[in-house]
C-alpha cells in the first residue's frame, strides 16, 4: 500500500484527549441508573480473584447497573449482562495494576477538571454531582479513584499507538470508512415453514454442508441460492447488488462481508434473521482518503492495543473465577436496531 494511503499516526495529546472522553462516557451513561441503596449481605460473596484483589457480587450488580443504565432486562439478557460485568471488573483490575506497575501519575489537577466537567454535564440535566454519586453507589474517595483510574487508562494505552499501529489499522480498515462498496451474493437460511423454530446448531450445520458442496464443485453458488435460500434473491441466484459498509444491512452480516475478498465464500454468518453464507464478485474500491476518517481509525487503534495489553496482563496477573461465575471473551459494543434483512 502505498505510504500516502496510511493515515499518519496522531499526536499523543490530541488523541488522549479524544480517548479520554471516550473512554470514560460509560461512566457518564450511569446517570440514568436508579439509586443501589443498601447492599444486601450476598453482595459481599467473593465471586473470584485477579491478582491480590477479590471481586464480589456487589461489583458485578453495579456494573451491570452502570452498563444498562438501569433499565430492567429479560432473564436470557442479564446472564449475558452479568458475563460481560465480570469481563469489565477482571479488565479493569488488570489494567489497574498495570497503572500501577507503569507508575502512570494522574495529577489532583485532572481530576478536578474531569469533574467540573461531569458537574456542568449534571447541571444542565437539574442534577449534581451528590446525586450523581448516589445513583452508580460511590462516595467522594471512591468517585474520585474511579475518575483517576478513567483518566490514567490512555495516559497508559496511547503512548503504544505508533505509526506502525496505525498503517496496520488503516490497512485492515480503510475500507469500512474509506466509500467502499460490495457487490454481495447470498444464501439465508430460516426455519421452514410450520416447523417451529428450528434451532440455530441445526440451520449453521445445513449451512456447512451447502458450504461443502460448493467449495467441491458440486453446484455453483447460483445454483445453491437458487435451491436453498429463503430470500427473495434466490431468483437472482442470491445477488443483492452492491451495499455499503455501514448504514443499510445489519452490522453482524456487513462487518464479515467486509472481510472477504472477492470470490471468497464465507463460514456461516448468523444474523438476527437467520444464518448465511455470502461470497462478493465485485468491488467498488472508495475514494475517500484516511485523513478524512482518522477520528474512527484512531478509536480502533486504541481498542486493538488495549485488547493486546489486556492479553499481555493476563498472561502475567492470576485470574481465579468462581465455580458457576460465567465470564464473556471480550468486552461488548452496542450495536444500533438492525436495519432490514438483506
Amino acid at each position: 500500500m502505498e505510504p500516502q494511503l496510511l493515515a499518519p499516526p496522531p499526536s499523543s495529546v490530541a488523541l488522549r484527549r479524544l480517548l479520554t472522553a471516550a473512554w470514560a462516557a460509560p461512566l457518564l451513561a450511569a446517570l440514568a441508573c436508579p439509586s443501589l441503596g443498601h447492599q444486601p449481605p450476598a453482595a459481599n460473596r467473593p465471586i473470584g480473584t485477579v491478582g491480590d484483589r477479590e471481586l464480589t457480587a456487589g461489583d458485578v450488580e453495579r456494573m451491570v447497573r452502570k452498563r444498562t443504565q438501569g433499565r430492567p432486562l429479560a432473564s436470557d439478557q442479564q446472564r449475558q449482562a452479568r458475563a460481560l460485568a465480570v469481563r469489565e471488573l477482571v479488565d479493569e483490575s488488570l489494567l489497574r495494576a498495570e497503572i500501577a506497575r507503569r507508575q502512570i501519575v494522574v495529577e489532583p489537577a485532572e481530576i478536578n477538571e474531569r469533574i467540573a466537567m461531569i458537574s456542568k454535564d449534571l447541571a444542565a440535566r437539574r442534577s449534581s454531582i451528590d446525586e450523581f454519586r448516589s445513583q452508580i453507589g460511590l462516595d467522594v474517595e471512591d468517585f474520585r479513584a474511579q475518575i483517576e483510574f478513567d483518566l490514567a487508562v490512555p495516559k497508559l494505552v496511547v503512548p503504544l499507538i505508533n505509526a506502525e499501529v496505525m498503517q496496520k489499522v488503516t490497512a485492515a480498515h480503510r475500507r469500512d470508512y474509506d466509500g467502499t462498496r460490495m457487490r454481495v451474493s447470498h444464501i439465508i437460511l430460516r426455519a421452514d415453514a410450520g416447523s417451529g423454530d428450528e434451532p440455530l446448531p441445526v440451520l449453521k450445520a445445513r449451512a456447512e454442508r451447502i458450504r461443502r458442496e460448493i467449495l467441491t464443485g458440486e453446484m455453483t453458488f447460483s445454483q445453491a441460492a437458487e435451491r436453498h435460500s429463503a430470500g427473495p434473491s434466490w431468483r437472482r441466484g442470491g445477488d443483492i447488488g452492491f451495499v455499503p459498509r455501514h448504514g443499510l444491512l445489519a452490522e453482524e452480516f456487513t462487518s464479515q462481508v467486509f472481510d472477504l475478498a472477492k470470490g471468497e465464500l464465507s463460514p456461516p454468518i448468523v444474523t438476527p434473521f437467520g444464518v448465511h453464507l455470502v461470497t462478493v464478485t465485485d468491488i467498488d474500491e472508495g475514494t475517500v482518503t484516511p485523513d478524512r476518517f482518522s477520528t474512527q481509525l484512531s478509536k480502533i487503534a486504541f481498542q486493538e492495543v488495549l485488547a493486546d495489553l489486556l492479553r499481555q496482563c493476563q498472561e502475567r496477573t492470576p485470574v481465579s473465577l468462581a465455580p458457576g461465575v460465567e465470564i464473556a471473551e471480550s468486552r461488548s459494543q452496542s450495536v444500533p436496531p438492525a436495519p432490514p434483512a438483506p
